[in-house]
């Protein structure tokens, strides 16, 4: 991967630290989109330090801030991006809004990830796009008025595992837009790994399956080879789990139609369009 340019968001811990390490061992020039200023430039020297690999860079970015993307966008120095990997999330336990008025998932899954990508599509030729999705969107159906409703009695995982939802109905539709620059699409699902994420926001689920997680590295394993294997390039719009594409549904409920689709979509062209 040496020479190629790889942006990781949700950089600092968890799986998108074991992406960018695995990047970095394979002489990447990454990039750490991170929230958290700190955090992200002491992930940077850890991952250095590691790696003996100085081409890493941290960068403060908040994915529920468009101000904050486009400042990153506007800044970046590099004509092309090779890899870009949507790994940022949160799982709140309060309904929260972002500076632009969206429920903080919807915000950081959805709004930002296509805001960014849109920001950086003229650099992305020939590269690899990966959301990192989670099996929670298994028990949820797109629904855009819900994600959008911002009233009434909140369940973070519920917000959560709709808008894990949305990223796969993303990815299928970038896909078909970057379709002509030879860029791939995919979204996956890790599994269940012990990140930090788990433990704070699910802290029963946590001591109940404590010992048999996946570790954040076994759970970006699949985001890895999405990103640096021939195979994943041959399809676009694909959702993976553990190396293989995994159906989208697996209860017939949870299937959106053709117009919440399309209400998706313009929800965030709405954003860029603004």
């Amino acid at each position: 991967m040496k020479g190629r340019v790889c942006l990781v968001t949700g950089a600092n811990r968890g799986l998108g630290l074991a992406a960018a390490r695995a990047l970095a061992e394979r002489r990447a020039t990454v990039h750490l989109l991170c929230r958290d200023t700190d955090r992200g430039h002491q992930a940077r020297d850890e991952l250095i330090a590691l790696t003996g690999n100085e081409a890493i860079h941290a960068h403060a970015v908040d994915l529920a801030s468009l101000r904050s993307i486009h400042t990153f966008v506007d800044a970046l120095d590099a004509p092309q991006v090779d890899v870009l990997i949507h790994n940022a999330g949160l799982l709140p336990d309060a309904r929260r809004r972002s500076p632009e008025g969206f429920e903080m998932t919807v915000a950081v899954h959805v709004v930002g990830p296509h805001v960014l990508t849109h920001a950086l599509a003229p650099r992305l030729a020939n590269a690899r796009v990966i959301f990192v999705s989670s099996g929670g969107m298994y028990t949820q159906r797109l629904d855009v008025e819900t994600m959008l409703a911002n009233t009434g009695r909140y369940d973070g995982v519920t917000a959560y595992a709709m808008t894990k939802r949305a990223q796969v109905v993303l990815a299928e539709q970038w896909a078909e837009v970057l379709r002509d620059s030879g860029t791939v699409v995919h979204a996956m699902h890790p599994g269940w790994a012990a990140t930090p994420g788990v433990q704070r926001s699910l802290p029963r689920f946590w001591s109940l399956m404590e010992g048999r997680l996946r570790s954040p590295e076994q759970g970006a394993d699949t985001v890895i080879w999405l990103a640096v294997a021939d195979a994943p390039t041959r399809t676009t719009g694909g959702f993976w789990f553990d190396r293989r594409p995994a159906p989208t549904h697996r209860l017939p409920w949870t299937r959106e139609d053709d117009q919440q689709r399309e209400r998706l979509w313009a929800l965030v062209q709405g954003v860029i369009d603004r």
